[in-house]
């Protein structure tokens, strides 16, 4: 143990002149957005922010679904744009729910998937949202993972904070992304998962069970019951946990965050699996799965993002909306 301690240590030391280049490089660019110096490109939607100062773990994309579908609602023509990370589509595509993880990446896939209204994968936001309104007439831009895309003007920023940032260091020794002062540009800072103590809080739920072929059970089909349960997300604690409290007994399998799963990942699960009930994973996950080598004993837990402050979100900008005269739809 002494020696782990030791190693970490060391290693912190050999990447701390990397985190204090990273820190001038992010300050430079974020004076010169200030300043106006560099040009944030306005776009005729209103354009929502939804991002983090983290590497990963925060919960942006079921807050994303979950903000869409209050809007969605409400009436506006509401349109998500996202990176597409780890997609292998060029340029910006409407993202259907046929696509595969390959194409578009796992987080836009899922959106598409479980958002009432249409996804856009764009690595270059400004044409993606252009693209949006000449071809959905999108009235709202919900920008995922947009805190740091500042080449587009946004309306709104909401950034979601995962983890106890007070003594987190930037990357490469720590996992912010941003130093802990860029808050400052936020309009709204939502605290999730292990974040206690914070009245402006934000949980994911789980309530129940999907499998393969889309049928749902109740969370309580756990019970009793032994499970391999696996998943590559950046923060796979919260994922065991939520199984460990109802299954008999848990095989946990863990694998890099995006990861693709290939057929032999999937035998390799498979024979862990061997000699237990159920194979379970989380729903991000399971968009990167080849269904034609699963059966019925493979399951994603399935949740939601629980925001109490989503209408003081919500009539915020809806007045942003009034302002630039955009009114609801039906």
């Amino acid at each position: 143990m002494q020696d782990s301690i030791t190693s970490n240590s060391g290693m912190r030391k050999l990447l701390y002149p990397l985190s204090v280049l990273y820190f001038i490089v992010i300050s430079i660019r974020n004076y010169l957005y200030n300043k106006g110096i560099f040009k944030a490109y306005p776009v005729p939607p209103l354009v929502v922010s939804v991002g983090n100062i983290e590497a990963g773990g925060t919960g942006k994309t079921p807050f994303t679904i979950a903000l869409a579908e209050v809007l969605h609602q409400k009436g506006y023509r509401t349109v998500i744009v996202t990176r597409g990370y780890k997609g292998k589509l060029k340029g910006t595509v409407k993202v259907e729910k046929n696509h595969s993880h390959e194409d578009v990446g796992d987080e836009a896939l899922l959106m598409a998937k479980l958002s009432p209204v249409p996804v856009i994968k764009s690595p270059d936001r400004v044409k993606g949202a252009l693209y949006a309104k000449q071809t959905l007439d999108a009235e709202i831009i919900i920008l995922d993972d947009g805190f740091q895309h500042r080449r587009i003007f946004r309306d709104m920023d909401i950034v979601l904070i995962g983890r106890d940032i007070e003594h987190e260091h930037l990357l490469p020794v720590g996992n912010l992304r941003e130093p802990k002062s860029s808050l400052k540009r936020a309009d709204f800072v939502i605290y999730t998962k292990s974040v206690k103590g914070h009245k402006d809080s934000a949980s994911f739920v789980i309530d129940g069970l999907v499998g393969v072929d889309g049928q749902k059970k109740d969370l309580l089909y756990l019970k009793d019951k032994s499970v391999v349960a696996f998943c590559g997300i950046a923060r796979p604690e919260f994922f065991f946990e939520e199984i460990k409290q109802i299954a008999a007994k848990v095989e946990m399998l863990t694998y890099s965050d995006h990861h693709s799963y290939t057929r032999h990942d999937i035998e390799a699960i498979k024979q862990s699996a061997k000699s237990k009930d159920l194979i379970v994973t989380t729903e991000k996950d399971m968009v990167r799965l080849d269904k034609r080598l699963l059966d019925d004993t493979w399951y994603a837990l399935k949740g939601k993002m629980i925001v109490p402050q989503i209408d003081k979100i919500v009539e915020r900008i809806e007045a942003l909306a009034e302002d630039r005269r955009i009114s609801r739809q039906g």
